[in-house]
């Protein structure tokens, strides 16, 4: 009996669930960080693991909202243009001859202008019908074209508490942008975890038709499912700006590859309905990591992207073969 009540209490407190790939990503993420530590020391040197984690902060803040889309079953392809979007505003606005705009309203106006573009998407998406993937490659072409025209060439930067906010560390160690990261995923977590939005996105992902049946709103979920992916997006060209001092219209340029590799790669399911932040946040971890170790080791970059794009097929094929189980056992 006593061994009964062990296993039950354990599988209350344990946060992974039992088809969960999260426990395979934390022995993959072991696994890396020997190998590269073992071909260079350096690795693990405190000096390079501040430059890791201070260079996780824009990719992971955009999977984590990227995540409640893919979690629908839709895709968001113009992260990448409307980071460069929030990137320009920012930019922009702390350009304006004589004209001192504080801080928080900097933000706040680019953090809106990537609502405004993921209410876009989400509109033409959910109430007008058109395919996520559709819509999403058109308005990526639509906000890159106006980030090149407004800004041809760089807008740069000179207010130093902004530039701090993508630059600084807490306690001379601990980066700001991995901090901001860390409260958005927590924070999205707690949403689709415990409200009933977050309910109703695993719902709409699992079967679309079934939610309707149900009384589901799916024309709503899903089109504030786009408006967060916006604003998460448009964050990360905030922190962007910040960290460069200046915004230009080739930001975030194949960005959406490499978000899209970590939200596969942390077990979101292109099929919908299936995943949790916690594989997003170790993906964002490895991805990040990766990354990192094969510029220690003097690997071509070209053969960096190559890697990455390995890491997205295996994902996708790791997926499929776990969509494919879950309707063998249905069946």
């Amino acid at each position: 009996m006593d061994n009964v009540n062990k296993k039950f209490n354990w599988s209350r407190l344990n946060i992974f669930k039992i088809a969960s790939i999260t426990p395979s990503l934390l022995i993959i993420y072991g696994a890396m960080i020997l190998f590269f530590s073992i071909l260079n020391p350096l690795y693990v040197s405190g000096a390079n693991l501040k430059s890791v984690f201070s260079n996780l902060g824009i990719s992971g803040i955009m999977a984590a909202g990227l995540s409640i889309v893919v979690l629908t079953g839709n895709f968001d392809l113009s992260v990448e243009s409307i980071l460069g979007i929030g990137a320009i505003v920012s930019a922009k606005l702390f350009n304006i001859p004589g004209v001192h705009i504080p801080i928080p309203i900097v933000i706040l106006i680019a953090l809106l202008a990537g609502a405004a573009i993921g209410a876009l998407n989400g509109f033409l998406v959910s109430y007008v019908g058109i395919n996520s993937i559709i819509t999403t490659l058109g308005t990526l072409a639509i906000f890159r074209g106006l980030s090149y025209l407004y800004a041809t060439e760089q807008s740069l930067i000179g207010y130093k508490p902004f530039i701090e906010l993508g630059r600084g560390y807490l306690f001379k160690h601990i980066p700001l942008t991995f901090l901001y990261m860390i409260i958005v995923f927590v924070a999205i977590y707690l949403i689709l975890k415990y409200t009933k939005f977050g309910r109703n996105i695993y719902s709409i992902g699992a079967n679309t038709y079934a939610s309707r049946l149900a009384g589901i709103n799916t024309g709503r979920n899903v089109f504030f499912a786009f408006v967060i992916s916006g604003v998460t997006a448009a964050m990360g060209g905030v922190l962007m700006a910040s960290q460069l001092a200046f915004a230009q219209g080739a930001f975030g340029v194949g960005f959406v590859f490499k978000v899209l590799t970590i939200v596969v790669l942390g077990g979101i399911s292109l099929a919908g309905g299936r995943g949790t932040l916690v594989g997003v946040f170790i993906a964002t971890l490895i991805i990040g990591s990766i990354s990192n170790g094969l510029s220690l080791v003097d690997v071509p970059v070209d053969w960096r992207e190559a890697f990455q794009g390995i890491i997205l097929i295996a994902a996708i094929l790791v997926d499929s073969i776990r969509v494919r189980r879950r309707e063998l056992l249905k069946a």
